[in-house]
């Protein structure tokens, strides 16, 4: 009798992934269960090295899209104290997208509720002077409303509480104009927000109500339009959001508040249905990178 020894295919190999663990055929575009991109988990995995990842959060119209968009542009470019390598051509769309739209006096499309459509980010980021220590920017562009759903029903969106329980920081957005005029409403959302990850981040045993060591970047967008964010976003928070400020307090040893703004002038324009839209007429970005600085120091 003749035995043949057979190796396994490859298109039988798999591969984890790095967001929910979850194995996958290594053929496969993206893990079937968040939807993360399969370069993703590949890269990761072929460096060898534990991801330290950052993820961006926020409401729907905190302007995460512009935000990560403008974030991502400015670190490619290597102007700044941080330097950024995207990984995959999945990593540049948002980038590309938020570009083209300033350039065109416009914002990008609003972000689709459905997790299977969300533009993934991966870029590598680690200081000028210190090119070896990296963290990653890892993070769909979430949708406000789908965080929005998590938040009263947590596992509607599995992707997002996978993403969130590997963040080693975060960036938290919210629209300063916003919580300017209708605080209570902003305040309310933030409150769920921070409950909701006080619990994801909760430690065991005694211990477990201590004071979570997470760092938490805190950033009031669109603050070329509202000074008093820009001036002092410490006060701005405690002025506006009071219930966030203590919940953060209570649950969270290391945060900070941050203000940005990328539209420096900005037109009313009126669109084919009659509505009113915001053009921006000249960029200025200001406050980008100083929240990720911080929370590379932190992490």
């Amino acid at each position: 009798m003749t035995i043949t020894a057979t190796r396994p295919s490859s298109q039988s190999a798999q591969i984890t992934c790095v967001c929910c663990e979850k194995p996958f055929g290594i053929q496969s575009q993206d893990c079937p269960g968040c939807h993360a991109p399969a370069d993703l988990s590949k890269v990761v995995a072929e460096r060898g090295v534990p991801p330290k990842f950052v993820s961006v959060i926020g409401p729907s119209g905190a302007g995460k899209t512009v935000y990560l968009g403008m974030l991502l542009d400015m670190l490619s470019k290597g102007t700044c104290s941080l330097r950024g390598l995207p990984n995959g051509p999945f990593s540049l769309d948002v980038q590309q997208e938020t570009i083209r739209a300033l350039e065109q006096q416009r914002f990008p499309e609003k972000t689709p509720t459905e997790a299977d459509e969300w533009r993934w980010v991966h870029c590598e980021v680690a200081p000028a002077k210190r090119p070896k220590r990296i963290v990653d920017v890892v993070t769909p562009d979430l949708a406000g409303e789908a965080i929005a759903l998590e938040l009263e029903h947590e596992s509607t969106y599995p992707v997002i509480r996978s993403v969130l329980s590997k963040s080693a920081g975060l960036l938290v957005l919210f629209d300063s104009a916003q919580a300017r005029d209708d605080g209570r409403t902003e305040d309310i959302f933030a409150m769920k927000l921070v409950s909701y990850l006080a619990n994801l981040f909760r430690g065991e045993g005694p211990l477990r109500w201590r004071k979570n060591r997470l760092p938490i970047a805190i950033i009031y967008t669109k603050a070329d339009a509202c000074p008093e964010a820009m001036e002092d976003p410490q006060a701005f928070a405690h002025a506006t959001m009071p219930g966030f400020v203590q919940g953060c307090d209570r649950h969270f040893a290391r945060h900070q508040y941050f203000a940005s703004g990328i539209v420096g002038s900005y037109a009313m324009g009126i669109d084919g249905y009659g509505r009113k839209q915001h053009m921006p007429l000249h960029i200025e970005p200001r406050g980008i990178i100083e929240p990720l600085e911080w929370l590379m120091e932190q992490v």
